[in-house]
């Protein structure tokens, strides 16, 4: 059972030269995985984050200033 573990242990074939060292031939292919799940998290993020800003920025505008902001909002939340 020496090779009870070789899912775990995949191993993907690369024929590329690294940007500044020699050939690269051996990539972990879990660790490419959780790379690209990795970007994909932060660009949503990113996006969802960009979007509130602009939100904020549209609602500040709308409303007047700062002071005509925070009043409405404190009259939406509160309800008075």
């Amino acid at each position: 059972m020496r090779n009870g573990f070789a899912i775990a242990k995949v191993k993907a074939r690369k024929k590329c030269h690294a940007f500044l060292g020699g050939p690269e031939h051996n990539t972990d292919v879990g660790r490419e995985v959780s790379k690209a799940g990795l970007g994909v998290i932060l660009c949503a993020g990113a996006i969802m984050g960009l979007g509130g800003f602009f939100f904020l920025g549209g609602g500040l505008m709308k409303s007047g200033g700062i002071t005509g902001f925070v009043k409405e909002w404190l009259t939406a939340f509160t309800g008075i």
